[in-house]
């Protein structure tokens, strides 16, 4: 075959097609193959040639219409992960800059925590028991705790904001913290674990849950409109405001924040960073 020219103004579709040897229903792709033979055409180029013929597109999706829409979909799968990739990367940056001159997060409060006190890495994370991304959390909390032990802390404070049980379920929990903190930790991630339960039920699931753990339910029904009980879930909800936090979940991880829910990659990324780093200085208690 003659070396094909790359001046598609001096050429008819209907040439390319006999110049190459193509059957009409491949011509589309023989077109895109052009480079292959010495031929590079431009993207104003290829746009001009398949508004004019759009025959071409049409033939090649009738040819093999399965492959044509799984190509589509998969083209779609990748340029979100893609997006996803560029905005957790951002985000990343962001983290990182704000590790340099970290916040001073209020945790003086007495709650409940996963991890070791002195662990070098405090997560402080806002959730509300209705919100399905804090669910979602949950699987990447284990993990970090499951790989890093003692290394990390995750201290859970409440923003109850969509829905008046979400309030209650946090008066409860802190409730059962007076008691038991290790029970109110239990309580958490029962609630968590059938966060549908707790949203068709409300209250009497609470109470259920209350006596699953071994707490005194009586003392927390009593205690959870308590003026303690208050001045904790309050403190959490200013120190959030604080932030600027009106969503959760929402994370301060050495004093840097994390607004949203992200994956455990993210937050390995996060953790790892910080360790590799002389300064691990960030959120602790005041």
């Amino acid at each position: 075959m003659d070396r094909i020219k790359c001046f598609m103004t001096k050429y008819s579709v209907q040439y390319l097609r006999k110049e190459c040897n193509l059957k009409f229903k491949h011509a589309f792709t023989g077109l895109l193959g052009l480079t292959l033979v010495g031929c590079s055409p431009s993207p104003t180029q290829l746009k001009k040639v398949m508004e004019s013929h759009p025959e071409i597109v049409f033939a090649a999706i009738k040819a093999d219409p399965k492959g044509f829409f799984d190509t589509i979909q998969e083209a779609q799968q990748q340029a979100q992960q893609a997006s996803i990739a560029a905005e957790m990367d951002k985000e990343y940056q962001k983290v990182k800059e704000e590790l340099k001159n970290p916040q001073a997060v209020d945790i003086s409060t007495s709650h409940a925590f996963k991890g070791a006190a002195n662990a070098p890495i405090t997560i402080v994370e806002w959730f509300d028991f209705n919100c399905g991304h804090c669910k979602d959390m949950e699987g990447a909390i284990q993990e970090i705790e499951k790989n890093y032990g003692d290394k990390v802390r995750v201290v859970y404070m409440h923003l109850p904001i969509l829905a008046p049980e979400s309030r209650t379920a946090a008066e409860y929990m802190e409730a059962i913290a007076l008691q038991d903190k290790a029970k109110a930790l239990q309580f958490h991630d029962m609630i968590f674990a059938n966060q549908n339960d707790f949203r068709m039920n409300g209250e009497k699931y609470l109470k259920q849950t209350v006596k699953s753990v071994g707490a005194n339910l009586a003392k927390v029904e009593r205690e959870a409109k308590g003026l303690a009980v208050k001045k904790v879930i309050d403190a959490d909800m200013a120190e959030a405001k604080k932030f600027g936090f009106n969503g959760t979940p929402a994370f301060m991880v050495n004093g840097a924040a994390i607004d949203g829910a992200y994956p455990y990659d993210f937050f390995k990324r996060v953790i790892d960073g910080i360790l590799h780093s002389s300064d691990t200085s960030g959120a602790k208690s005041n």
